[in-house]
């Protein structure tokens, strides 16, 4: 049986009759619903948890996520009595609060530096798995957005990834490459599945374009900066985007951010869900940002797929993960791959 243990102010709290957990390489912080009816065993006080505690929630001895408690939700009809806790990763503070930082502009500054500028004041660490780039030229906050929108606009310049590392900081890194030694295969341990494909935010050509530094004295031909570009070669109709840069940048940095909008956008495209019993593999839990085989017929599917997003459920239908995934080139920063055959992945 899976244990899941939620830990406020020193003391666990398990037994919970319904579980759901959220991760995800797309979300900045994990999420997570427990619902008990009744009280604890050996808890005197009917519902000792308050809403703004500090937890962690591990599973199997394994935090996955480290944060604040969002809402207490009692609840009582004639036949039972039970509470639901609602909460966050740590991260999900830079969702909600607005960015304020310093001047809030940075000079010849790194990635990592800006992030952890603008994360500093809520406490949350930043640390890099991964090559944060070149310093920005210049970078700024933009009036009344948040913390995570500052953050995750200069990392799309960049084509990496800032995630929640479950302990109450973030990570920036990019497509994972350790690899799940148990496949995911139809007729074994596929209970269910289905997928989207969709070609509508889908384009056949990216055009990123850059902004110089304006002085009063110089004209728009000279303010107007570099621009790079990228090509979706399965679009086969005319349907161009063009980008204006989030920030200052050169050519470089330009066909970098419009090779990410495209991969992104194709892996975006084509997304297998599949369900399976239980929250573990051989290895340990179902995580996401790692690679996994999957064969499945129904969906067209005999390919290695990167684990977007892993949703962890417990009810009274049993333990189950639902696996959300991928192409693994949606998150690398490599050019668009040509269609194989007509084949959706």
């Amino acid at each position: 049986m899976t244990d899941v243990v939620l830990s406020v102010d020193g003391q666990d709290y398990a037994g919970w009759e319904e579980v759901k957990i959220r991760r995800g390489i797309e979300q900045v912080a994990g999420t997570f619903e427990v619902t008990v009816t009744d009280r604890w065993a050996g808890q005197e006080d009917a519902w000792p948890i308050m809403h703004g505690s500090a937890c962690t929630l591990s599973v199997d001895g394994v935090t996955v996520i480290t944060g604040y408690v969002d809402e207490v939700l009692p609840f009582f009809d004639t036949a039972r009595h039970g509470v639901t806790i609602v909460g966050r990763d740590k991260t999900g503070d830079l969702v909600d609060c607005s960015a304020i930082a310093a001047s809030g502009q940075w000079h010849g500054r790194t990635l990592l530096q800006v992030a952890t500028d603008i994360a500093r004041p809520f406490g949350i660490s930043v640390s890099a798995a991964t090559s944060v780039g070149g310093a920005f030229k210049t970078a700024a906050i933009q009036e009344g957005e948040t913390a995570w929108e500052a953050i995750e606009r200069a990392a799309r310049m960049r084509g990496v990834l800032v995630v929640s590392d479950a302990q109450g900081g973030l990570v920036i890194t990019r497509a994972g490459t350790d690899r799940v030694d148990t496949a995911l295969v139809q007729g074994k341990n596929i209970k269910a599945a289905r997928a989207t494909f969709s070609m509508r935010d889908r384009y056949s050509q990216y055009v990123c374009k850059g902004q110089n530094i304006g002085f009063d004295t110089s004209t728009a031909d000279q303010n107007a900066g570099p621009k790079g570009e990228a090509i979706d070669g399965n679009v086969s109709r005319y349907r161009p985007l063009i980008i204006v840069a989030e920030d200052i940048s050169d050519e470089a940095g330009l066909n970098d951010r419009a090779m990410w909008e495209a991969a992104v956008r194709m892996g975006r495209s084509a997304r297998p869900l599949i369900t399976v019993q239980g929250w573990h593999h051989a290895g340990g839990l179902w995580l996401p940002n790692t690679l996994v085989r999957v064969e499945c017929p129904y969906l067209y599917l005999d390919r290695d797929m990167l684990i977007v997003a892993v949703a962890y459920r417990l009810d009274k239908s049993g333990t189950h993960a639902d696996i959300e995934l991928c192409r693994p080139e949606a998150f690398e920063l490599l050019p668009v791959p040509e269609d194989d055959g007509g084949m959706p992945w």
